[in-house]
């Protein structure tokens, strides 16, 4: 950074500094050789070379940066386009970006150039329009990466339109790449010019830039004024070093980036293959005026071989408004497919039977809370983003400090970076984001993932709580049979087995004394009681055991 700017300085400076007459034509100083005042000597037409090579550094830097930022410019639309905008936006614009990156850099900017031959705008457009290829498909990855985020999952699920997700995520994680783009493409910009200049293509003879005060030291040559070649030639790879040594230092600064139609939201944890179902179990009648109505949902995903695996298999639930449902299973039994089912962030390529119906909107809690919040803006900003979704935006101050409330956090913490919150008050501020679009239904996957056994009952207790006072229908998808058992919050609990309902019923018959052999050896399991059976052991080995494998392994 010192040596280029000390560069850039040069260029800008020198030519004010220095006498008025060094940049006139002076016959009678023609050619003279390296030495005082003249340290770099005169050329042809008595110019003193210091203020000719400045010149030329003005005019190859500011072509260079301008076609640099151009092409940085033209990348970044593309390949946010190709990512959010669709398969079929994605493939036409990917297509076009390999058309153009096979047509030689130099013999397209030749073409472009010779059409207006002299113009430094044309210049710097012929050198945009053949150098964003790359750029393209760099941030092309990194916002497939960005789109399929939680935190951009969790905008999706609260009304964020494509232009927002863009503004608020997309661009500042590829920020750094575009950076590191312009950087790197400054010393290829600046040879790119020069060449074209010393080809005779470029700049015309009298406007100095590198290029050509390296083409018109041709003829000095022959009459031994080596200094004619040697300054421009060492301007040039004085600027190559400069942002070369720079590079690396941007390289490490902008990897930052996290890429939204199309793409998963939110990652499938509960995929595993479809084995031997049991008998799916009908649902008791129920009012006929659910908060969120599920019917017959089958779902199956695009397995490692290509072939769908049977995720969910003709599955009928219903929530209730100001009721608790938990949906408990094993690994592998569906719920976060549920849920992502029941949010419309199912990945492309699922195939989906059945429907979900709701009524009114959907507020989602994603299994990761953290995944839940872009890690580069405070929390408020993001709670008061999610306001403005819903139209909540009178006073937003107050509204985020009434969020925060609502949920039990302090407001004050939420104008701390999501990383500087523990895993509780990260996930009452995300359950705080998920209730800004004013939900008829509240979806939380896994709330007590990660929480101590304290803050895993406060927060099942405060669902419980916000759906008797909002009058929410809410759907908790939890392993955590012990927790949800202590905390006593739910009224319904649906068993899950391989994607269908093996069990449901009310919480105080399931979580007590279920009928279900598979739910009986489910809550022993989570519970640490001797229970073998269904899942061919027992949930807590005998400790004489245990001291004999101790002691064999010390042996």
């Amino acid at each position: 950074m010192v040596l280029l700017a000390l560069v850039v300085a040069y260029a800008v400076s020198w030519p004010l500094l220095a006498p008025a007459g060094w940049a006139a034509t002076d016959y009678l100083r023609t050619g003279l050789a390296p030495s005082w005042p003249h340290l770099m000597g005169t050329d042809t037409l008595g110019h003193d070379t210091s203020v000719r090579v400045a010149q030329a550094l003005q005019v190859s830097l500011a072509v260079a940066a301008g076609s640099a930022v151009a092409a940085t410019a033209i990348g970044v639309a593309v390949g946010a386009a190709a990512s959010a905008g669709g398969a079929r936006v994605d493939a036409l614009l990917m297509r076009l970006t390999d058309a153009v990156a096979a047509v030689p850099h130099l013999l397209a900017t030749v073409v472009v150039v010779a059409l207006f031959r002299g113009s430094i705008t044309a210049l710097v457009l012929a050198l945009a329009l053949t150098h964003w290829p790359p750029v393209a498909r760099i941030v092309r990855a990194e916002t497939q990466k960005v789109m399929a985020s939680g935190y951009v999952a969790a905008s999706r699920v609260a009304g964020a339109s494509p232009s927002r997700l863009v503004r608020h995520h997309v661009l500042p994680a590829v920020a750094g790449q575009a950076g590191l783009a312009v950087v790197v493409m400054l010393p290829h910009a600046v040879w790119h010019e020069s060449t074209l200049s010393f080809l005779g293509i470029g700049l015309p003879p009298e406007e100095a830039s590198l290029g050509t005060l390296i083409a018109l030291s041709r003829a000095d040559l022959l009459l031994g004024r080596w200094w004619a070649l040697a300054f421009p030639a060492a301007a040039l790879i004085v600027v190559t070093v400069a942002v070369a040594l720079l590079a690396p230092a941007g390289r490490r600064r902008g990897r930052g980036g996290r890429g939204g139609r199309g793409g998963s939201a939110l990652q499938i944890h509960d995929d595993g293959e479809a084995g031997p179902s049991p008998e799916a179990m009908p649902s008791p009648p129920l009012p006929s005026t659910p908060a969120l109505d599920i019917v017959g949902l089958t779902v199956s995903l695009p397995g490692p071989d290509g072939d769908p695996a049977r995720i969910l298999d003709d599955l009928t639930l219903r929530v209730l408004p100001g009721r608790v449902l938990a949906v408990v299973g094993e690994s592998g039994a569906g719920k976060s497919t549920l849920a992502d089912a029941c949010c419309g962030l199912l990945p492309p390529g699922a195939q989906v039977r059945g429907r979900v119906v709701l009524r009114g909107t959907v507020g989602h809690v994603p299994q990761s809370a953290a995944a839940a919040f872009t890690p580069t803006r405070h929390v408020s900003r993001q709670l008061a983003e999610a306001l403005a979704a819903a139209g909540r935006v009178p006073d937003a101050r107050r509204s985020v400090s009434d969020s925060c409330l609502e949920v039990g956090l302090d407001p004050a913490l939420a104008d701390r970076y999501p990383h500087q919150l523990s895993g509780g008050q990260l996930r009452r501020a995300a359950i705080a984001a998920a209730l800004a679009t004013g939900p008829a239904v509240l979806v939380a996957d896994e709330p007590t993932a990660g929480l101590d056994a304290g803050p895993a009952l406060a927060t099942l207790r405060l669902l419980r709580r916000l759906a008797d006072e909002r009058g929410l229908g809410v759907m908790v998808i939890t392993h955590d049979l012990a927790t949800l058992a202590s905390a006593d919050t739910a009224d319904e609990v649906a068993v899950l087995r391989l994607g269908r309902l093996c069990d449901l019923g009310p919480a105080s018959r399931l979580l007590g004394d279920p009928d279900s052999p598979y739910t009986r050896e489910l809550l022993a399991a989570a519970l640490h009681t001797e229970s073998p059976g269904a899942f061919g052991y027992t949930a807590v080995l005998d400790t004489a055991v245990l001291d004999a494998a101790v002691v064999s392994s010390s042996s």
